[in-house]
């Protein structure tokens, strides 16, 4: 939505300009901003009201990417310049890149009141979009509407009237635009996306289907992207569109996913680095982080839990806890209250010995959902605390169903023992190590 940067043609219309006045204008035109800059300074030296000279140190910084020395230039010219609409507009632009969109607004609504161009309306309406004002964007957009609008113009107040909610009200606007340029990609896909959102799923899919009769190219390939995702079998368009467009980051991302839930993460780890060379979005990451978790590289799976952010902290926290680094795993798990978390933050408080607390985590993580694996760490807290006739109760329940756990048997057999119950005690042992429970056999003398 944000427009070019606009600049008038220097020295148009303005008679013969001084020498320094040329010296600028040809620097500018070599592509030597920091030089040209340097000259328009001169010039505005010898005569601060001139016009060209202004526009053009605006314009030069802003293309040397010097953004608060261009905002200072261009606020200087509407100064200067109060009813020249270039001023104002660029001010804009310039707020815009700084990420300050109440000043870009303040400009734009300037620019407009001057000039009503379509530019200057769309730079009104990224100001109010990145603000957070989408309803506004989309008001000020249909303000300026006019017949000579440009598809461009029409497709950016559609887009604000769905930021907005008023999905309804998009559809005539994308219809017409379609009417008027039925390649444009954007069109279609939004307009597939509004249909789909309101319960018109086959409607969309048809709509779909003739923008790609129409599109070619990297367009065609988010249509393709967008059926997808309304697509019961969607693997076969996402290949299709990640072959148009192998830059389109969310198809090698969807790609990848399935590969995950089929339970291939190595197969995955091709599209999901592809995605994230392309867009390196925390979602990705993440995706990543338990790529690398499942195939056991846990540098790796730290590495991009790291880059997934708060998101990726549940797979940090497992990746750190896989390279023996407990209490930065603990840290990690702190306030996360999933019913996973807890399990691995039970386990860690465990093995560094800090039972009762462990206990006090895990009982009702377990007796929440009778999992076995809870209850084997639940049952190993409370033989490290001498709760031995709790153990016993957890572990016959564990062993309910779970009956071939060799772990399960070899702490039975520890908790009987210290009951005396020395006959059920050797049973339970002599279980575990035919399971294969090496600590039972050492426990034998086998």
């Amino acid at each position: 939505m944000r427009p070019p940067l606009k600049f008038l043609p220097l020295l148009l219309g303005l008679g013969l300009a001084a020498p320094s006045l040329e010296k600028a204008e040809t620097l500018f035109k070599a592509g030597e901003y920091g030089k040209a800059a340097l000259a328009y300074e001169e010039v505005l030296l010898q005569d601060y009201g001139r016009l060209e000279a202004h526009l053009g140190l605006g314009v030069a910084l802003f293309r040397a990417g010097r953004l608060e020395e261009a905002r200072f230039a261009f606020d200087q010219m509407a100064r200067v310049f109060p009813d020249r609409y270039e001023g104002h507009f660029n001010l804009g632009q310039v707020y815009l890149r700084l990420g300050k969109p109440a000043e870009a607004v303040e400009a734009f609504q300037k620019a407009v009141s001057l000039r009503p161009t379509e530019e200057a309306y769309l730079g009104l309406a990224a100001a109010l979009t990145q603000a957070g004002r989408a309803k506004e964007a989309a008001e000020a957009l249909k303000k300026g509407l006019t017949g000579e609008r440009s598809p461009a113009y029409r497709l950016a107040l559609a887009q604000a009237l769905y930021a907005a909610g008023s999905r309804a009200e998009a559809v005539p606007v994308l219809y017409g635009l379609l009417n008027q340029d039925p390649k444009r990609a954007e069109a279609w896909e939004l307009l597939a996306r509004i249909l789909a959102e309101e319960g018109l799923k086959e409607r969309a899919l048809r709509e779909l289907d003739r923008g790609l009769a129409q599109v070619e190219g990297k367009g065609k390939a988010r249509l393709l992207l967008r059926k997808a995702l309304l697509s019961d079998n969607p693997e076969p368009l996402l290949k299709e569109a990640y072959a148009l467009d192998p830059s389109l980051w969310e198809a090698a991302f969807l790609l990848g996913q399935a590969r995950l839930r089929a339970g291939d993460a190595r197969g995955s780890l091709s599209y999901l680095l592809a995605a994230y060379r392309a867009s390196p979005e925390p979602e990705v990451a993440r995706a990543l982080a338990g790529a690398y978790l499942r195939l056991g590289d846990f540098k790796n799976a730290y590495r991009y839990a790291e880059e997934a952010g708060p998101p990726g902290a549940f797979l940090k926290a497992q990746a750190a806890y896989a390279l023996g680094r407990k209490e930065e795993a603990l840290g990690l798990l702190e306030g996360n209250g999933s019913p996973e978390a807890q399990a691995l933050r039970g386990t860690i408080l465990l093995e560094l010995g800090r039972a009762e607390e462990a206990v006090a985590l895990l009982r009702p993580l377990y007796e929440g959902g009778r999992d076995p694996q809870l209850g084997s760490n639940l049952a190993a807290g409370l033989l490290a605390l001498r709760r031995y006739g709790e153990a016993e109760l957890v572990l016959r329940e564990v062993l309910g169903r779970l009956p071939r756990e060799a772990s399960a048997w070899y702490n039975l057999g520890l908790a009987l023992r210290a009951l005396g119950r020395e006959g059920e005690a050797e049973r339970a042992l002599r279980q575990a190590a035919a399971l294969g429970s090496k600590e039972a056999q050492a426990l034998l003398g086998r």
